[in-house]
């Protein structure tokens, strides 16, 4: 007798084998029979018209604070997520002293379009959580309804240790002896593993770079270094015209471990060929045996903006103070002739 019977579904069973009809019989947790379940069951569902398949994981999504006031993280189960990976691009809400968790919001509305008043109301007064491992416990003791998996980020470990000056310079060996601490410490407790960017949209608090984006290459392969070490972990990295397929073969030879990266995009090129000779490159260093793999998304990426967040265009050494000014100062700088002339050039001469 099977706990539950699932009848009359289009099984896909995730091989890329054709899908079949039939049902599907579930003892103990566990599929026992698929195509034809001929048991009875405690409980039946009819799936006439429907897809029965496993749940899908989600590899990049931004949950971090959310999970903290929304268990379901809504509305990745809806698409039928059954796991879904935290702490892309190096962001994150932990570690944090607390009073680096305003630069921490301040980030996220930045970078990837959170409400500050949303996060202030979802994460309240006193965060319950500082150290990396103690977060990892609050997300345990929430009981998400889907399988959560979190990455240490780079832009909140390099803040807990650096503070403001993050943002400004390279970390000084001290500085980098306990980020390397400090990860191993939450790689042990459960991290999925280490995030982080050198995209140049990535433009943060105040306009200035995110944190990841200070720091070096000796920084980032001594970080990488210590998964390697412990033999454990992944590496996710977005990236720039400092942190691309070269660099990745090296920290993945150096390391052992594998790497994903966001996201071989047409038209994203770096300087590093079209996105067909990306594609081209990553299967040779594949052959290598080097686990290096490109994030893909599976339909076309789309921008939604205003000018009072100009996130497109951050990138441009020309919105740098529009970056870093309140709501009255962008205003002043559009308004300027000067500025919408020489906007209009540059905007005219992309081709």
């Amino acid at each position: 007798m099977y706990d539950l019977k699932i009848t009359n579904g289009s099984i896909i069973d995730g091989t890329g084998a054709p899908a079949i009809s039939g049902d599907l019989g579930i003892k103990d947790g566990q599929v026992v029979a698929m195509g034809e379940a001929p048991d009875t069951a405690a409980r039946e569902i009819d799936a006439d018209g429907q897809v029965v398949c496993p749940g899908f994981v989600d590899i990049h999504t931004h949950y971090d604070a959310q999970i903290l006031w929304d268990r379901n993280l809504t509305i990745s189960p809806w698409h039928g997520v059954t796991t879904a990976v935290i702490g892309n691009c190096g962001f994150g809400v932990a570690p944090t002293k607390p009073a680096h968790r305003e630069m921490i919001m301040r980030t996220l509305e930045k970078v990837e379009g959170m409400s500050v008043d949303a996060l202030k109301a979802g994460l309240g007064e006193d965060w319950p959580f500082e150290t990396f491992p103690q977060y990892l416990d609050t997300i345990d003791g929430l009981a998400p309804s889907i399988n959560v998996g979190v990455l240490m980020g780079h832009t909140p470990l390099r803040t807990y240790v650096m503070g403001e000056a993050a943002t400004e310079r390279e970390a000084t060996n001290d500085e980098l002896a306990q980020m390397c601490a400090l990860l191993s410490d939450g790689i042990k407790a459960g991290a999925l593993g280490f995030a982080t960017s050198k995209a140049s949209t990535h433009v943060g608090y105040e306009g200035r770079p995110v944190p990841s984006r200070a720091a070096d290459m000796e920084e980032i392969h001594a970080l990488c270094d210590v998964l390697g070490g412990l033999d454990k972990g992944i590496i996710q990295a977005t990236v720039g015209r400092e942190l691309f397929l070269d660099e990745f073969e090296q920290i993945a030879t150096r390391t052992g471990r594998p790497i994903t990266w966001t996201a071989l995009l047409a038209g994203l090129s770096l300087g590093k060929g079209s996105h067909e000779e990306q594609l081209i490159q990553s299967q040779d260093l594949a052959r290598q045996g080097l686990k290096i793999s490109p994030q893909v998304t599976p339909r076309p990426l789309n921008f939604e903006y205003q000018f009072k967040e100009p996130f497109p265009f951050e990138a441009i050494s020309m919105f740098k103070p529009i970056s870093a000014a309140d709501f009255d100062g962008k205003c002043r700088i559009y308004k300027d002739p000067d500025f919408r002339q020489t906007f209009k050039t540059r905007m005219d001469n992309i081709k």
